[in-house]
C-alpha cells in the first residue's frame, strides 16, 4: 500500500485516530500535512511526526477558514492528492439534556466540515484526473446510538454525501470512501467516560462488542491508509467498519 510522494491532508491531525494516520502515511513515504483547531496540538503532533511537519490551526466548520488554509496549504504543498476528513466532536449525553449550540457545532464540524473541505480541495483532483478522499464517520451514522443523537445524523450525512459525490465524480478518477469507526482509544472517548452517565454508555457499548475490545486508533490508520492508496484503486462509494463486529450492517 505503497504511497510514496503522494500529498496527504488530514484534517483533526494532532491526536487520536488523525494522529495514527499522518504518521502511517508519512511512514509509507507520502508528504503529510495536518490540520487541527489549536497551535498547541499541532506543537504537540510534531513530537510524533516531525518538526517540519507542516501544520495549520483551521476550524473547519469555518468555509472562509478553510478555504484561506487551503491557499496557504497549496502554496507550500501544491495540490492535494489524499484528503482525510478526521475532525470530529461529540460528547455523550442525552438527546434532552443538550442544548441548540452544542447541536451546532457538532454539525458544523461532523458535517459541514466535510462538505466545505470537499468544496475546496476537490477541483484539484478533478482536474489532475486522480485523487482519494477519505471520510471518517461512526458507526454510529450507519446504525444509531444511544447518547449520540446529533452525531449519528451528522455522520450519517457524510455517508449520503460520500455515497452522492463518489457517483459524480468517479469517471474523473477520483475516489471517494467512507471508514467508519466504532469505540476507538482516542481523548475525546476517554473524557466521555470520566462522566457518569456518559461513562455508563460508554461501558455498555463496549460490552456489546463481539471481540470485546474498543480499537486502538493505529487500527483505524490501517483501513484510512489503504482507501488512500493504490490497492483501492477500484474501490469507491464504499463504507467500512472497524468496530471489532459492533455492527454488521450491509
Amino acid at each position: 500500500m505503497s504511497v510514496q510522494n503522494q500529498r496527504v491532508l488530514v484534517t483533526g491531525g494532532a491526536h487520536g485516530i488523525g494522529l495514527a494516520t499522518a504518521k502511517l502515511f508519512q511512514e509509507r513515504g507520502a508528504e503529510v500535512a495536518i490540520w487541527a483547531l489549536h497551535e498547541e496540538s499541532i506543537a504537540e503532533a510534531k513530537d510524533t511526526l516531525g518538526a517540519d511537519m507542516f501544520g495549520q490551526a483551521v476550524d473547519v466548520g469555518d468555509l472562509g477558514a478553510v478555504d484561506a488554509a487551503r491557499r496557504q496549504l497549496r502554496e507550500r504543498f501544491g495540490p492535494i492528492d489524499i484528503l482525510v476528513n478526521n475532525a470530529g466532536y461529540t460528547l455523550t449525553s442525552h438527546f434532552l439534556d443538550e442544548q441548540q449550540g452544542y447541536w451546532e457545532r457538532v454539525v458544523a464540524t461532523n458535517l459541514w466540515g466535510v462538505v466545505y473541505t470537499t468544496q475546496v480541495f476537490l477541483p484539484d483532483m478533478l482536474a489532475q484526473g486522480q485523487g482519494a478522499i477519505v471520510n471518517v464517520v461512526s458507526d454510529a451514522g450507519r446504525v444509531g446510538m444511544q447518547g449520540e443523537a446529533l452525531y449519528a445524523a451528522a455522520k450519517g450525512g457524510v455517508i449520503a454525501f460520500s455515497k452522492s459525490i463518489a457517483q459524480e465524480v468517479a469517471k474523473r478518477g477520483v475516489r471517494v470512501n467512507c471508514v467508519s469507526p466504532g469505540p476507538t482509544r482516542t481523548r475525546i472517548l476517554e473524557e466521555n467516560s470520566e462522566h457518569g452517565d456518559a461513562g455508563k454508555l460508554i461501558e455498555a457499548m463496549v460490552k456489546r462488542i463481539p471481540m470485546r475490545k474498543i480499537a486502538e486508533p493505529e487500527e483505524v490508520a490501517e483501513a484510512i491508509v489503504f482507501f488512500g492508496s493504490p490497492a483501492a484503486s477500484h474501490v469507491t462509494g464504499q463504507v467500512l467498519s472497524v468496530s471489532g463486529g459492533l455492527t454488521m450492517v450491509d
